[in-house]
């Protein structure tokens, strides 16, 4: 039988003879485990790949042969993928699929300040899958958002992109609001280098925002590791015509809210991301952009910015 232990003891643990690192919005996460098959990456982390020494999250990937449905403390179910619950040493995710099965077919361990953890794959609903991948889609983006809101950035729905000549630009909105049209429109008439359609992680360096790129794509499949210093952001909706608006104050933090990715399990976490979009609402312009999706959106913005 698995003995389950705390996630803090178990990332040192002997026989650990493989690693690999990926890095996200300047967030290091390393995988461990006894073989190479372990800590394979899908296509779109393989381009996040990183060498660094440093690491932010470290992970030990082990098998269990079945898992059972947690009875901890419920603190979050996301009525999709999975459900967190409360442990002593920390919290724990469960991740299942109807495709799957009723239990659940990986768990996460991890530590309250979310640098270690420990992941327990559940050969009984694995067994058949020809290629598993541990930091696969939702795990890995929950991982970098609960460690960014420990005072550290905030993830948020947009696209950002870089025009090799009018610099950055990010847009963000709802799901259909039209970042990837946006980032197609941009990507056929201008050189620019995309760094997500959907996805973008807010960080500061300096004093100033700063814009990273995310394996976290939308409908154009556009994600890239860069980054890039941003002057202006841009809440997207569709429109009779191309508008830019100016926000300001509380407006402004309000849509920026409305398309971040703030942990709700804890106070901490949820009022550190409320004061950091305060902090960039105040730093950095934000304005309403109604748009038409046609070439002349871009020239509004080329327009407005040059």
């Amino acid at each position: 039988m698995l003995v389950e232990t705390s996630p803090v003891t178990v990332c040192r643990q002997p026989g650990v003879t493989h690693r690999c690192c990926v890095r996200i919005g300047e967030v290091s996460i390393v995988l461990a485990a006894s073989s190479a098959e372990d800590i394979r990456l899908t296509e779109e982390l393989d381009a996040f790949r990183s060498e660094t020494p440093d690491c932010d999250i470290e992970i030990s990937v082990e098998w269990a042969q079945e898992l059972q449905r947690s009875e901890g403390k419920r603190l979050f179910d996301s009525g999709s993928l999975w459900i967190l619950y409360a442990d002593d040493a920390g919290f724990v995710f469960d991740f299942s699929t109807p495709v799957l099965g009723k239990e659940p077919y990986k768990r996460l361990y991890v530590s309250r300040d979310f640098s270690e953890a420990r992941l327990l794959l559940n050969r009984a609903c694995l067994s058949k899958s020809s290629e598993v991948y541990p930091l696969e889609y939702p795990l890995d983006e929950l991982l970098v958002t609960n460690w960014l809101a420990l005072g550290r950035g905030v993830e948020v729905h947009g696209c950002g992109f870089v025009d090799h000549e009018s610099g950055a630009h990010l847009f963000l909105g709802h799901s259909g609001a039209g970042k990837s049209t946006t980032s197609l429109l941009w990507k056929s008439l201008r050189d620019v280098r995309v760094l997500s359609d959907d996805r973008i992680i807010l960080r500061q360096r300096e004093n100033e925002t700063w814009m990273h790129g995310t394996p976290w794509h939308g409908e154009a499949g556009f994600a890239s590791p860069g980054k890039v210093r941003i002057r202006r952001i841009f809440i997207l909706e569709h429109g009779d015509q191309n508008e830019i608006l100016p926000l300001a104050g509380n407006r402004a933090v309000a849509e920026l809210f409305a398309r971040c990715f703030p942990p709700f399990h804890g106070h901490g976490p949820l009022n550190f991301t409320l004061a950091y979009l305060h902090y960039i609402a105040d730093s950095v312009p934000c304005y309403l952009y109604r748009f038409l999706p046609n070439p002349s959106a871009v020239e509004k913005i080329l327009d407005f910015c040059c």
